[in-house]
């Protein structure tokens, strides 16, 4: 994460050519950055619920969750490194709205409580059941803020093992989850199986954070003192590549076991409880106690990481006229009150927040990626404008329930094609206003 991901080990200024070798580095960091206890929640559960139809759901789910991943990360890079410099293609005021709304989101919104809210889950599920939520989030949110408070490389450390502990754990899990099955998947009568884990990858939050993480990568490239953008740009199509391979793996994996566990009737057990039942049927007690150890642990140090750099963004956006310090402290607060609503109920609550915002994601990230064919004013406009259509749907059912604006649209796409509705205002009106603005400025 921004302050305590230690990507550079040479303690200062690198000058080193090795192109290969720096490149495996930053993909291995990018890795680090998106591979998220919380994420591995999801996969499996994803799998449980698709039973034979896990195939087309886990490439929906790979596809949002890594491919989108990694072309935010491109994207960013080509707009200059930043969140606010890739939303700003339409405008500053834009830009500034957006990136706000995306820290907001990741941070003590949603991501940030999701940590806590895991850690107890895993802890209390595998190790004391007794524990109290409110203790756990205490303690929990106690230590972010004396990490937060006062930086040290002792998360970084932390990391450095963590996360070969829970890779080692989940190789150990996904290579017996291949080789002795759990059983075999279940026919559930799932109809649009694609659009279905596309839609779950949303939940990972890991394409708007690709916004923001490619800047880390940017900066230790010019520190190991690469100046060319075009150059960098290639090593980071890199990274993000072999970073790609990883998360894929992993989720592979994790959606099989899932779906050969279809049959086992646990459809009713929530997410964490899901993932502690399949290891605890593959790896016995202890592969239970290492998985709960490994992921609390990990979802400290992603907590740390967030909220560093919420306190850095919001801090720089108020011109230092609210202090970092302050700003961690109303964030932890707050996301510490979140978290005790537990994992379940944040990701209902997040649900349809990630389906209103990603869809402008994903066009931000496309219109950055492919600027040299889509970087006309009229399209930029025209493609963001449709792209804002279902955050107003969101707010207006929101309001007063009920209320659809694509209904007619479902109702006429192919079920497997209806999850990718928004899609179909944001090329007319793309259209549209790229047939208006004709003759005029047509540069973003």
């Amino acid at each position: 994460m921004v302050k305590y991901l230690d990507i550079n080990d040479n303690g200062g200024v690198s000058m080193n050519k090795n192109r290969n070798k720096n490149i495996i580095i930053s993909g291995f960091a990018l890795f680090s950055m998106f591979f998220g206890a919380g994420n591995l929640l999801f996969a499996p559960a994803l799998g449980e619920a698709m039973g034979k139809a896990f195939i087309p759901s886990m490439i929906g789910f790979i596809t949002a969750g890594v491919g989108l991943v990694m072309m935010g990360a491109i994207a960013s890079m080509k707009a200059g490194g930043s969140i606010l410099e890739a939303s700003s293609i339409v405008n500053p005021t834009f830009g500034q709205i957006f990136s706000t709304v995306t820290v907001l989101a990741i941070g003590p919104g949603l991501a940030i409580p999701r940590t806590a809210a895991t850690t107890y889950e895993v802890i209390s599920k595998g190790l004391m059941p007794n524990l109290s939520p409110v203790l756990s989030s205490t303690i929990f949110f106690i230590l972010v803020l004396l990490f937060v408070y006062r930086p040290s490389k002792v998360v970084s450390n932390l990391g450095r093992f963590l996360t070969p502990m829970l890779l080692i754990v989940l190789g150990i899990i996904i290579v017996k989850g291949f080789v002795h099955p759990i059983g075999t998947p279940a026919e559930k009568g799932i109809v649009g199986a694609f659009g279905i884990g596309f839609e779950e990858g949303y939940q990972t939050m890991d394409a708007l954070a690709a916004l923001i993480f490619a800047r880390i990568i940017y900066d230790d490239f010019v520190t190991k003192g690469y100046s060319d953008k075009k150059e960098i740009l290639g090593m980071t199509i890199k990274s993000a590549i072999i970073a790609g391979v990883g998360l894929s793996v992993i989720y592979i994996g994790l959606v099989f076991i899932g779906a050969s566990a279809s049959g086992e009737g646990i459809s009713d057990l929530g997410r964490t409880e899901m993932l502690i039942h399949l290891t605890g049927r593959l790896l016995g007690k202890f592969g239970n106690i290492a998985l709960s150890l490994s992921m609390a642990l990990a979802c400290l140090t992603t907590a740390i990481g967030l909220t560093a750099y919420v306190g850095e963004y919001f801090s720089s956006l108020f011109k230092n006229k609210i202090s970092y310090n302050v700003i961690i402290l109303i964030s932890s607060v707050f996301a510490a009150i979140t978290s005790v609503r537990g994992v379940d109920n944040i990701v209902a609550i997040s649900a349809p927040i990630l389906v209103a915002l990603y869809p402008t994601a994903i066009v931000i990230i496309f219109l950055n990626t492919f600027i040299e064919h889509l970087g006309k004013r009229g399209i930029v406009i025209g493609s963001i404008v449709g792209s804002l259509i279902p955050a107003v749907n969101t707010i207006l059912n929101s309001i007063f329930g009920n209320i659809d604006i694509f209904k007619p649209l479902e109702d006429i796409l192919p079920k497997s094609l209806v999850v990718f509705s928004w899609v179909v205002p944001v090329v007319v009106l793309a259209i549209i206003f790229n047939i208006i603005y004709k003759g005029k400025k047509q540069t973003a």
